[in-house]
């Protein structure tokens, strides 16, 4: 074990890889350290609520993961800071190539080797909350006859399955047609002595996912298996952790990932049933919005305070980077983030979604007259224009905090699910298993109610369907977080050269091509015993093969 910070090494030894007010805090500041032993949460079960609690607080991390005393990085506020960057890497997200945009690596794939800043934001930021998922299930007894401490282990499996469903689509491609391929470490509570003092090799893809379906079903039905709520112990911004609409939400994310269609459907629509969340009307979509935990369309959210060192940083936080209403932060030097050109355009008109983004004049029909003068002030610009002028498709979808104009507070949360996407999982996951009526029936109701009273499915045949849905995704969850993940599960490449983006960023990346899947950080391969720096690709003790830079326009 060479250094203490290094990611499981780490971990594995009980060492935080962060400052214990990061890590090992709950939200707005009680403290639960990974040495809580277990007599003590039996006695005082508030103490696993902290624990609990300590899991949520790690989504949303200021400057605590890659960036050091004389090297800041400025998308290092958390798991958001990687939904944003993932977003960076389809072809769907448009942004300007100048100095101000600390996504830059990502847009361009440039940051592709094993020193790469991204690939550490990643593994760290995911093994970190593994590592506290772990101390709660080290910490809490597996028989303990407590239904309160049952409920909160449930938690703490769901946690620890989100974030290896993150780093297994990440460091390796889809589940099908890879399941014996190496993915990453397995670290549990079970056998996080072992692999302290001898490592651990990469754990095949079907492996990560076992473990993945294995803390799910545990978390269902531990939740299940009593009349508690986890959200009675959490008084403020519950749902910050998972009810269970929200596991069997994961749980239908991941058998969708893996191809299990029908159980992918069954579980979608399952989470809708026990859900209190419902969708946006058209009405409520024709305003900017998504960034309050409160909303009746979320699932499950990264919750933000406006004490939170994130929101106090001023500008190192999500709605400065992607928010247009904000008044402090990179969108208004010019950072703005849009859609892109091809597919704003392939919108139709009567979709309320068309208004989530400016038109070709630099208007949108669900802004008030304020709020478009506020934008108006900017300018109107072009992709290469290096000044604060608006981009073309600039985004209106994220509202400012309180919806105030020019907003200086950046203390939005954000969305890691919504009820939407459990519609559009189930529509997917009928029609790939052969149910092809009862999915269009579905997605017609959905978008028809919803989103577009002029829809009607023109999908034939499964595989189109699938397209459709594709695309839908792509407009629903744009700036979320999922569009990535999806060009992998469906073996697609990065296709940018109708997209409007800067010319430098227009590639054309084959599906399979290895620049598409992360590296393991050096950091990890020196760190952990199990590995090798030397292996070959591919092996369960090396790396994944480097991928090549894109060449632009090819």
């Amino acid at each position: 074990m060479k250094k203490l910070n290094k990611v499981i090494a780490s971990a594995l030894m009980g060492v935080a890889l962060v400052s214990c007010n990061d890590l090992d805090t709950v939200y707005e500041g009680s403290y639960v350290t990974s040495e809580t032993k277990s007599d003590v949460y039996e006695i005082n079960p508030e103490m696993a609520v902290a624990g609990v609690t300590g899991i949520t607080a790690n989504f949303s991390r200021y400057l605590a993961t890659i960036s050091t005393s004389t090297s800041r990085i400025d998308y290092d506020y958390g798991y958001a800071g990687v939904m944003l960057g993932l977003d960076h890497q389809t072809a769907d997200m448009n942004s300007r190539y100048i100095g101000y945009n600390w996504f830059n690596d990502w847009a361009a794939f440039s940051d592709i080797n094993p020193n790469g800043d991204k690939n550490l934001c990643v593994w760290k930021n995911e093994y970190n909350q593994i590592f506290v998922a772990n101390a709660v299930l080290s910490s809490i007894p597996e028989d303990s006859e407590s239904e309160e401490l049952q409920l909160f282990r449930a938690q703490a499996h769901g946690f620890r399955a989100f974030n290896y469903w993150v780093l297994a689509q990440l460091f390796q491609f889809n589940y099908q047609g890879n399941e014996d391929k190496p993915c990453v470490p397995i670290i549990t509570a079970e056998n996080a002595e072992l692999a302290a003092s001898e490592g651990a090799i990469r754990a095949t893809v079907k492996e990560v996912y076992d473990q993945i379906l294995s803390d799910l079903n545990t978390a269902i039905e531990k939740s299940e298996a009593t009349t508690l709520r986890i959200g009675s112990y959490v008084p403020s911004k519950p749902r910050r952790m998972l009810y269970i609409d929200a596991l069997y939400g994961l749980r239908a994310r991941v058998n969708l990932t893996m191809g299990k269609y029908a159980e992918a459907a069954a579980d979608a629509k399952k989470a809708i049933a026990l859900s209190s969340a419902t969708p946006l009307s058209i009405q409520e979509c024709s305003k900017p919005g998504f960034g309050s935990m409160s909303d009746h369309n979320w699932m499950w959210g990264i919750a933000i305070a406006i004490t939170d060192r994130v929101v106090t940083s001023g500008i190192i936080n999500n709605p400065s980077m992607l928010c247009t209403f904000c008044g402090n932060g990179y969108v208004s030097v010019g950072c703005w983030r849009a859609i892109a050109t091809d597919l704003w355009d392939a919108i139709p008109s009567t979709d309320v979604r068309k208004g989530w983004w400016l038109d070709d004049d630099y208007q949108s029909p669900i802004l008030t007259d304020a709020q478009q003068a506020y934008l108006d002030e900017f300018g109107y610009g072009t992709i290469t224009d290096s000044d604060a002028s608006l981009l073309p498709h600039t985004n209106v979808k994220f509202d400012s905090y309180n919806s105030v104009i020019g907003q200086t507070d950046n203390a939005n949360d954000i969305p890691l699910m919504r009820i939407e996407e459990m519609y559009y999982i189930a529509a997917e996951g009928l029609a790939m298993s052969n149910q092809l009526a009862e999915a269009s029936d579905l997605i017609n109701n959905f978008e028809q109610t919803y989103r577009n009273p002029n829809f009607i499915n023109t999908a034939s045949t499964p595989e189109a369907f699938q397209e459709m849905i594709w695309n839908k995704r792509r407009v629903e969850f744009w700036g979320e977080g999922l569009s990535y993940f999806d060009l992998l599960r469906l073996n697609k490449g990065v296709d940018r050269r109708s997209s409007g983006c800067v010319s430098v960023w227009r590639y054309n990346i084959q599906p399979k091509n290895p620049v598409l899947i992360m590296m393991i950080p050096e950091d990890e391969m020196q760190a952990n015993p199990a590995l090798n720096l030397k292996a070959p690709a591919g092996e369960p003790n090396g790396n994944n093969e480097q991928g090549i830079r894109p060449v632009a326009g090819v």
